[in-house]
């Protein structure tokens, strides 16, 4: 029975600490989570778990932070049936990119073909502002398709981000994720 039990709770909190991380090896930043040591030689048993079981190849934190949503600002599940926008600055990186998924890590199929948007793409609202509707529903700008059900993640991936914000992951300013309202 102790065998089991132990076996039991052993894998539970394996899982846990692959999939949503422990303190020692993941760092919080209101709704996102970043892996500051994905793609390095000194990455802890979990971090490389984590990145192995997504069949993701994590890049270094020099070349690329990633950083992962799956609640809103007040800690709810992200859900398709709802609308949401993200609000937030231009990052001090080379490149930037804001995509949301399906839970399987795939794109959210959409007529518009729209799954992402990135420094390049994404109308500003001022002083390098920005604002991304996500809706089942189309919405004009800067709008990202969802379906009418599930839950979804979202992606931040900073590329070639200044020094100054691997250093500070806790303080760094990320987008705001605040839910409109549910169907």
């Amino acid at each position: 029975m102790f065998l089991i039990c132990g076996l039991g709770l052993g894998y539970c909190t394996a899982d846990y600490s692959m999939q949503e991380g422990l303190a020692t090896v993941s760092v919080r930043n209101g709704p996102w989570i970043v892996w500051p040591l994905a793609g390095s030689a000194d990455a802890d048993p979990y971090t490389r778990a984590h990145f192995a079981a997504n069949g993701h190849l994590p890049l270094t934190a020099f070349e690329a932070l990633t950083f992962r949503a799956t609640t809103d600002d007040h800690g709810q599940p992200l859900d398709q049936s709802c609308e949401y926008f993200v609000e937030g600055r231009a990052f001090k990186a080379r490149w930037w990119s804001l995509t949301a998924y399906q839970n399987d890590r795939n794109f959210i199929a959409n007529k518009a073909q729209r799954y992402s948007f990135n420094s390049q793409n994404i109308v500003y609202t001022g002083q390098g502002e920005f604002q991304v509707a996500l809706a089942s529903n189309a919405r004009p700008g800067n709008w990202l398709p969802l379906k009418n059900s599930g839950t979804f993640q979202l992606t931040l991936r900073l590329y070639n981000p200044d020094s100054d914000m691997r250093g500070s992951l806790q303080e760094l300013l990320l987008p705001k994720i605040k839910k409109v309202g549910c169907t």
